[in-house]
């Protein structure tokens, strides 16, 4: 499988820091696209991310409520429930993580979902290099 400029997957081999239990390295992909959910992940743990996939948005709330994320990516546009149904239906317990919303619409097209509170925002086909910068501007 072919993906955006180089996200590559060594079987077993973590690039950067992985620390198992910190919630904040816990990343959760929500995107009905397979291929997409992939290579999020590919790179995300070539990052040291730890990630757990959702292909709808029942799954990521099932998931949310079993365990702590740092960061969610979420797809806005996906069958049945869509991202926006996901953040009102999350569990309120807790800190909630950081939501970083992911679609092929222009930005424009996203900033009502912006304005629904401290949430970010990657195009769908984003490099490795742009999700990395994102995720470290998480961090501080």
């Amino acid at each position: 499988m072919l993906f955006p400029e180089g996200c590559t997957h060594v079987p077993g081999g973590h690039l950067g820091r992985r620390a198992s239990g910190d919630d904040g390295r816990k990343v959760l992909v929500v995107d009905d696209d397979a291929d997409w959910r992939e290579f999020l992940k590919l790179c995300l743990e070539d990052l040291g991310y730890e990630t757990i996939e959702a292909a709808n948005g029942q799954e990521a709330l099932d998931s949310l409520a079993q365990q702590r994320y740092g960061v969610m990516l979420l797809d806005l546009n996906m069958p049945g429930m869509n991202g926006f149904e996901v953040l009102e239906r999350m569990p309120r317990n807790g800190t909630p993580p950081r939501v970083v919303f992911l679609t092929s619409a222009a930005a424009q097209d996203v900033g009502g979902a912006l304005r629904t509170g401290p949430h970010y925002y990657l195009p769908k086909g984003a490099s490795r290099d742009q999700l990395s910068l994102l995720l470290q501007s998480l961090e501080h």
